[in-house]
């Protein structure tokens, strides 16, 4: 039925049409008779149509018909190309585009109908990003519009080597993403790969770009992102001309930049609005939190649990004397204090922004020093614990502070039973799995390992911009 066409006889065309779409109370619609014999039909969706312009339509129409009641159907036609959006021809393609907002014509005796340029478009304004914030840099962020979207980066850049494509994904092929990337930057082998993979994703209901995100990922098991997501123009206008493909998805204020590595999930634009020193040392900084999410706690369960001789003297009574009252493993002290942490953190996000705020840094405060005098945990491994989250917020990405989080709990783990040993083993693993993991093609952990030194001088630090540029050509 749904890959039927339209009959001649339009009033069992519109009756079928309106049993698909069944009983809504949201349904509009509209008749319009040309002449004695002959009537259009226009039927809508209240609140997605552009309700004065399909009024100034049907006006316009109604004024024709007076004007010159012997209009002939070519003429019809014509006055309707103005505003026509698709030419429809089966019920399928009706009801994609009527649930895309678009209003649609039908004509008496006519098997075509038509859906007409006439969405009203329900988006926000432009706003700051609220996930990637800069101290210095533009203050604009996407939006959930695809289009609006697409004219920010035309905006900003007026390159002409910059191509944009539409891909339709999911069983009906009716769900709208797009990719922009550089003809003559990006290689076309990257490109081939991306219009495949996103082909090839089932999914209709995409509510959001994270939604495909795992579907574009090469290794989907790994903690570790392989698709980067930025809300920033500027940040996706800089992977473009990097010779990456940036995919959009209707209805989704993020951007997905592929292929990608550690290295530009790390970066932020702070790095390249300020002078190369501060970046430098941002950028350190950075790479610093990381180990110190991942093993500083596992590092103190070790050397309390296994190792207490490589402890200063002094250090380890300290140490010692914290743990006087405490009937509990530094692991699990660890392991309590981490998963109270979580749950303020996540108490946090869900609540409203002033409320969250309040809780979060009331219920650490109360629930740290409540817990240290009840000789649950000791002071030292709240300081521990604070440094470590403090420290997982220096990461630029949400995606990969998560990341770091989960496995902040396993190196935990291992260092319970294996102390300094197991937490070595443990980098081990994580360094060979990043380095056998890939994007696109790309090595996820260059250029870290990469002899040549060029690309050294925008990764670790980031050093001026004449000197990177010499090192590209």
């Amino acid at each position: 039925m749904l890959n039927s066409t339209f009959q001649p006889n339009t009033d069992y065309t519109i009756d079928t049409f309106l049993d698909l779409v069944g009983s809504n109370t949201d349904i509009e619609s509209k008749k319009l008779w040309i002449s004695n014999t002959e009537y259009m039909y226009i039927v809508y969706l209240q609140g997605l149509v552009d309700s004065e312009k399909l009024n100034t339509f049907a006006e316009s129409i109604v004024r024709q018909k007076t004007n010159n009641p012997n209009q002939t159907m070519d003429t019809w036609d014509s006055f309707i190309s103005v505003v026509k959006s698709d030419e429809l021809h089966t019920y399928k393609q009706a009801l994609t585009s009527f649930f895309k907002g678009e209003p649609l014509l039908f004509i008496s005796g006519n098997t075509t109908a038509y859906s007409l340029n006439m969405t009203l478009s329900k988006q926000r304004t432009l706003s700051e990003p609220t996930t990637e914030k800069v101290v210095r840099g533009p203050k604009i962020s996407l939006i959930e519009n695809l289009d609006e979207n697409i004219a920010l980066l035309r905006q900003r850049s007026r390159d002409h080597n910059m191509a944009v494509e539409d891909i339709y994904i999911g069983d009906s092929q009716n769900h709208r993403t797009c990719i922009v990337f550089h003809k003559t930057q990006c290689k076309p082998h990257i490109v081939n790969q991306v219009k495949e993979k996103l082909t090839g994703i089932k999914l209709d209901n995409v509510q959001d770009s994270g939604m495909i995100e795992e579907f574009l990922e090469e290794t989907p098991y790994s903690p570790f992102p392989q698709v980067q997501n930025t809300e920033r123009p500027d940040r996706v206008l800089a992977a473009i001309n990097e010779g990456r493909v940036a995919i959009f998805v209707d209805g989704s204020p993020f951007a997905l930049l592929v292929p990608t590595t550690l290295d530009m999930i790390m970066k932020s634009p702070d790095d390249y609005y300020e002078r190369w020193i501060a970046g430098s040392l941002l950028r350190l900084l950075r790479y610093i939190s990381i180990f110190i999410t991942l093993f500083f706690s596992a590092i103190y369960i070790g050397l309390v649990s296994f190792h207490q001789g490589l402890l200063p003297t002094e250090l380890a009574i300290t140490i010692a004397a914290t743990r006087e009252d405490v009937p509990f493993s530094p692991f699990i002290e660890a392991i309590v204090m981490e998963v109270t942490i979580e749950l303020l953190r996540e108490a946090g996000l869900r609540l409203p922004t002033p409320v969250g705020q309040t809780v979060g840094l009331v219920g650490g405060v109360v629930i740290g020093q409540a817990a240290v005098e009840a000789h649950i945990v000791s002071s030292v491994m709240i300081i521990i614990v604070a440094v470590t989250t403090i420290a997982s917020f220096t990461v630029p990405q949400y995606g990969i502070g998560l990341s770091f989080r989960i496995l902040r709990f396993g190196s935990m783990a291992i260092a319970s039973l294996l102390g300094l040993y197991g937490v070595t083993l443990f980098f081990l693993l994580i360094v060979i799995h990043l380095t056998k993991l890939e994007s696109f093609g790309m090595q996820y952990f260059k250029p870290f390992y990469a002899l040549n030194k060029k690309s050294w001088k925008d990764s670790y630090v980031r050093l001026p911009f004449k000197r990177i540029n010499q090192s590209k050509k």
